[in-house]
């Protein structure tokens, strides 16, 4: 296979990688009568990232690109909770549809189960949405008269904020942060200097605007951005991109809107000169036994040379993933896997313990994070391309939800998703097969039993 011949992240690899991606995505699409990816996929050039390691630097940027948007705002999200971290987003939203953004957003009734809160950015003009209601007699009838689907299993497990605001301001919100670099502090309930000044200049004598994507594995929530890393806050990550990545990223919402039944609004295009360097490839998936994600992510393992690292919050591999990991391990030596020591969820925990023998078994290195709860969706390859989005490697999402995820081409931002990973270790335990080995009898029991349903965890 060329893509094993080639180094991963050279030219080479690359358009081999995007060709054979292409025809999965064409054989993936005879699978799916109504597929939510508009777009063949590949690798978009000319963005900036910015890694978002703390929480409440990436709530801080989502305020930021909300108070700056001009015309149109998406935001996509799983949960979205009527805390203080929610009202904080949902009061943004409202202002930015006072002042004449398009504002659409996208929840999911699973995940945002009870939030009722969402009045303001209506009355304020906005648009929002409920995705697969729980109650079927909630569904809308959309254009053409076709009723939204209703798969109550089926969810969207999507993290996205879209806005277009002024170039100039961005270029002096990232200024001084090097490529790829964590975000700089900014207070999220108010404005940084940096971030404000001069803006409303540029919006008079400078047209210029791009795209401000951000993602990841975070939720609206308190437990993910409305604490300190010190109190509590859950570790996960997040990217914020700012380039033509963004007019895919629009499209892919686009999709997502009209899959369930969204009203027709017609929101400005999105644009976007070229802002950096980074290649960056959006990929979206959707419920299926092919998954198109889960292809992407296992064709890049078995490419890797160096090393593989992947952080994951719900980790419940297939046979196909077990197998490729124990294979990445032998061909590299070094294949390493973070999963929670305290999980949210303790029957994922059980059937993700159930199967840890047989990687341990194959020379992979398993740490459990013990600081607090571990959210992350990560994979970092050979320290040069880099998996950031909401998606797990779980059978949820890689069967039954709508996940997002980005691939990064990029040594420079790698290596700073790396350097906290090193950071993770030193707040984890390793798991050793001897530890594994030596659980009591009714753990091995409970373990079993749960992985008997991993099929829908």
């Amino acid at each position: 296979m060329a893509d094993r011949r080639s180094e991963l992240g050279s030219p080479s690899w690359r358009d081999d990688f995007e060709k054979k991606l292409q025809f999965q995505a064409k054989v993936h699409r005879l699978g799916h009568w109504r597929s939510v990816s508009p777009l063949p996929p590949r690798f978009i050039d000319g963005n900036r990232p910015v890694y978002l390691e703390d929480g409440q630097h990436h709530l801080a940027w989502m305020l930021a690109g909300i108070r700056h948007a001009r015309r149109r705002i998406d935001l996509e999200m799983y949960i979205f909770q009527d805390d203080e971290v929610g009202l904080l987003v949902r009061d943004a939203l409202a202002a930015a549809a006072r002042r004449g953004v398009m504002v659409r957003v996208l929840f999911d009734s699973v995940g945002s189960a009870g939030v009722d809160f969402f009045e303001p950015i209506v009355a304020a003009g906005g648009t929002v949405l409920e995705f697969n209601p729980l109650a079927p007699w909630r569904r809308r009838i959309g254009r053409l008269g076709r009723i939204q689907a209703w798969r109550p299993n089926q969810r969207d497990h999507r993290k996205l904020l879209l806005c277009d605001v002024p170039l100039r301001w961005l270029e002096r919100a990232m200024a001084g942060v090097t490529q790829g670099s964590p975000a700089q502090p900014i207070n999220p309930r108010g404005s940084n200097p940096r971030d404000d000044a001069g803006v409303e200049d540029d919006a008079a004598d400078d047209a210029a605007e791009t795209v401000l994507c951000i993602t990841g594995g975070r939720n609206l929530a308190v437990e993910y951005m409305g604490r300190s890393r010190e109190n509590g806050q859950w570790r996960d990550g997040g990217v914020a991109v700012a380039g033509p990545v963004g007019v895919t990223l629009g499209a892919l919402f686009d999709a997502m809107w009209s899959h369930a039944a969204g009203p027709h609004l017609d929101p400005a295009p999105f644009t976007s000169p070229l802002v950096g360097d980074v290649p960056v490839l959006p990929l979206g998936s959707q419920p299926g036994l092919a998954n198109l994600l889960s292809w992407a992510m296992s064709r890049m393992a078995l490419a890797a040379r160096r090393e593989l690292r992947i952080s994951c919050a719900y980790f419940v591999p297939t046979l196909r993933w077990r197998r490729a990991l124990r294979a990445v391990g032998r061909q590299t030596g070094s294949c390493t896997i973070m999963i929670p020591l305290h999980n949210d969820i303790p029957m994922v925990a059980a059937a993700s313990r159930h199967d840890l023998g047989f990687l341990l078994r194959g020379g992979v290195r398993v740490y459990r994070y013990a600081r607090t709860v571990l959210h992350d969706k990560t994979l970092l390859y050979d320290r040069v391309v880099t998996v950031i989005g909401s998606s797990n490697l779980d059978p949820r999402s890689l069967r039954l939800n709508f996940e997002l995820s980005l691939i990064v081409l990029d040594r420079p931002f790698a290596e700073i998703v790396a350097r906290a990973f090193d950071r993770d270790l030193q707040h984890s335990e390793p798991y050793t097969l001897e530890a594994w080995r030596a659980r009591p009898w009714w753990s091995k029991a409970y373990d079993w039993f749960w992985s008997l349903f991993k099929s829908q965890l």
